[in-house]
């Protein structure tokens, strides 16, 4: 197209695709202490802030009678040490502009202190402290019982929590993941300080832990913090072995947590899952992404865009170091629940039954290669990849290899993993809703089981202090 005989761009077509960009994953520094204390060291000197993370492999599978156990004791240990009280240890934080939190989830406890450089003993002195010497005051004990009780009650009056409770509790019934990792009002009412101290004692140990050092810091900087505290911290983990979850025959029921008044029903479909550290996770992770992973995906496709059933749905495959669960999710009105079951079922087949076609392989596989580089743009994110390397064993170059793996993953490959993982024929059909509405055309599915949230239905996924996002 010209105008006064000058070339210009042609908007009636779209532009063509540059090259992607060379990115690698940043190479850092690692270090095993003689007690079995290992650190990282992740430098990223363009600002001068200084995150440090500690990461015990002691998380909600190993709390036992007691749902909860490992959040709470994560929780506590910032609530007072032998030398600092909870309010203290806030007010230390907040003078030098710092943040301290904690995060549990099935594999891990973890605490995370930010500040600036210049603040860095500050903080470091804090997260220590808090990590090695606990106190668990009673008084902090009850408040945070208390709270997290609360917490607790206002979740029940969420359908995605109840469906994501029942929908882990018919999955992995008896098995530790059938619980929740914030625990239930039973389970927290009869939480005592010594199943918190003992918690501490068994996987708080140096054997059984590791740190993160990320941004404006150097291994021998980060050396030196650790070599006054932690390279001669003592204790020794006992393995305490967990059963690896089985793929059992599921009961062909489908399971209506009842939330009368309802006017959209909280779905969820799905069965057991993989481990993190599975061969086909990459394949798996990009098949996922292709059947209901990101906004293009088939299954939001088909639900949202061509019959209009839900706002959004997503197919997710929550991997931990035992296998956890493959789940489709979706929040549908009441009339459409059936259909809408109908719906997920077909595009289950199709991935298993069909390879994608050309355009649909390059789509997905443009968007996580194109994705990748803005999830290393911090030294925080790129710490985060460590800790998976760490925690779930994965191979070092896993991250540097990751986008070549993605191109080279195949249509045939999409559809094997599909045939494997997949399973239509043997899937849990869980919601929450208005049973009076919704239980009625569910028949054809199987025999509907309809309870209440004081039922006793006691498993969860979902962690009511944190909402787990998209691992790869």
């Amino acid at each position: 197209m010209k105008v006064s005989g000058k070339a210009t761009v042609d908007r009636t077509k779209p532009p063509k695709s540059g090259s992607p960009g060379r990115v690698s994953f940043p190479k850092y520094f690692e270090k095993k202490y003689v007690n079995g204390f290992k650190i990282f060291v992740v430098e990223n000197h363009q600002l001068p802030i200084v995150t440090v993370g500690f990461v015990s492999r002691g998380g909600a599978a190993f709390d036992g009678r007691l749902p909860g156990l490992g959040s709470i004791t994560c929780e506590l240990l910032t609530k007072g040490t032998k030398r600092r009280s909870a309010t203290r240890i806030a007010e230390e934080i907040d003078f030098v502009g710092g943040a301290l939190s904690h995060t549990a989830s099935w594999d891990a406890s973890q605490l995370f202190v930010s500040v600036l450089k210049t603040h860095l003993a500050v903080g470091f002195d804090v997260l220590q402290d808090v990590i090695l010497t606990p106190t668990f005051p009673p008084q902090e004990i009850k408040r945070v019982k208390a709270q997290r009780v609360a917490s607790i009650q206002q979740l029940k009056a969420d359908p995605g929590y109840l469906a994501d409770t029942r929908f882990a509790a018919v999955v992995f019934g008896e098995h530790p993941y059938g619980q929740t990792v914030a625990g239930t009002e039973e389970s927290i009412a009869a939480m005592r300080r010594g199943d918190f101290v003992l918690f501490h004692k068994d996987f708080f140990t140096p054997d059984n832990s590791f740190m993160v050092f990320a941004g404006d810091i150097t291994p021998k900087e980060a050396e030196r913090y650790v070599s006054k505290s932690f390279s001669k911290w003592k204790g020794k983990h006992k393995p305490v072995e967990i059963a690896r979850p089985d793929q059992v025959s599921l009961d062909g029921k489908v399971h209506v947590a009842n939330k009368p008044g309802a006017v959209q029903s909280a779905l969820r479909v799905g069965h057991l899952g993989v481990a993190r550290s599975n061969p086909d996770y990459l394949k798996l992770f990009v098949m996922n992404t292709l059947l209901g992973g990101y906004f293009s995906s088939r299954m939001n496709m088909n639900l949202r865009e061509v019959h209009g059933y839900t706002y959004g749905s997503r197919t997710s495959f929550d991997a931990r170091i035992l296998p956890g669960t493959f789940e489709v999710s979706a929040d549908v009105r009441n009339e459409v629940t059936a259909e809408t079951i109908d719906q997920i079922l077909n595009e289950l087949r199709r991935i298993r039954d069909t390879n994608p076609s050309k355009d649909e392989m390059t789509m997905v596989k443009n968007y996580l290669t194109g994705l990748f580089p803005i999830q290393l743009e911090t030294p925080q994110q790129v710490a985060g990849r460590v800790v998976a390397i760490e925690l779930y064993g994965l191979p070092k170059n896993y991250y540097r290899e990751y986008r070549e793996k993605i191109r080279k993953v195949t249509a045939k490959d999409i559809r094997s993993v599909a045939r494997k993982y997949i399973q239509p024929e043997n899937i849990a059909i869980v919601l929450s809703g208005a049973a009076g509405e919704i239980a009625g055309k569910l028949g054809k599915f199987g025999e509907v089981e309809i309870s209440s949230p004081g039922d006793g239905t006691h498993a969860g996924q979902r962690n009511a202090n944190s909402k787990p996002g998209a691992e790869n």
